[in-house]
C-alpha cells in the first residue's frame, strides 16, 4: 500500500492485490484441506467439520489481516508525520537569525550572532551579548530549544554560542575572557560539537 496506493500507482496496486488475494485464497484452501486431512486423522469428536465453512474462514481471515495492516499502516503515517513536524521544526531553528526574550514586560529582539552565551541563575536567566546583558524570567531549557544547534549546552546553568568559543578543554570553555565550565553531563557532546567546528574552520 505505501509503495503503489499512497504513491497514485492505482492499477499496479488494483493488479498485485488481485495476483495477493488468487493467491492468497488458494494458500488458505490448502490449509484448510491439510487441517481437515489432520483432524480426520485424530479424534474429530471434539471438532464439528459440519460447521466450519471455508468463506468464514476466508472472511475472518482477511478481516484481520485488514484490520492489523490498517494499525501498522496508520501508525507508520504517525511516525512519518511526527518525523516531517521535527525535521520542519529544526530547520526553522536553524534558519532563524534572532532570539526573542521578554524583558521586564517587553519583547526584545536579539540577533543571534551578537549573543554570547546564557546563565541560568535562581529564579531568572543572564543572557550575554555584544551590547550587554538581558535578565529574563524564561527557563534556560526553553530558551535552548527556540536556538539552532549552533548554540551548545556545556552545563546546567551554561548554553554557550559555540561560534564565539575562542578556546576549550575537557572542563572549560573561553568567551570574552571568561572561562565557562563544561559539567560531566554535558562533557560528551559539547567536546564532540567544539572539535567538530574547529576542524571544518
Amino acid at each position: 500500500m505505501p509503495k503503489y496506493l499512497f504513491t497514485g500507482r492505482y492499477k499496479k496496486f488494483v493488479l498485485y492485490f488481485f495476483y495477493m488475494l488468487v493467491v492468497s485464497l488458494y494458500f488458505e484452501m490448502l490449509v484448510s484441506l491439510f487441517s481437515f486431512v489432520i483432524l480426520a486423522q485424530t479424534n474429530t469428536e471434539m471438532v464439528d467439520l459440519e460447521g466450519i465453512s471455508i468463506f468464514t474462514l476466508g472472511i475472518t481471515l482477511y478481516l484481520i489481516v485488514f484490520v492489523t495492516s490498517f494499525i501498522r499502516l496508520f501508525i507508520q503515517f504517525q511516525k512519518k508525520e511526527k518525523l516531517i513536524a521535527s525535521l520542519k521544526s529544526d530547520k526553522k531553528r536553524e534558519e532563524q537569525q534572532s532570539l526573542l526574550i521578554r524583558v521586564d514586560r517587553k519583547n526584545h529582539v536579539i540577533p543571534l550572532n551578537e549573543l554570547f552565551y546564557i546563565e541560568s541563575l535562581n529564579d531568572y536567566v543572564k543572557v550575554i551579548t555584544k551590547d550587554g546583558k538581558f535578565i529574563t524570567r524564561e527557563k534556560i531549557t526553553h530558551l535552548s530549544n527556540k536556538l539552532p544547534n549552533s548554540f551548545l549546552r556545556i552545563h546546567r546553568s551554561f548554553l554557550v554560542n559555540s561560534e564565539k568559543v575562542t578556546s576549550f578543554t575537557t572542563t572549560e570553555v573561553s568567551m570574552l575572557n571568561i572561562i565557562l565550565p563544561i559539567s560531566r553531563t554535558y562533557k560528551k557532546q559539547a567536546i564532540e560539537t567544539l572539535e567538530s567546528l574547529q576542524q571544518k574552520s
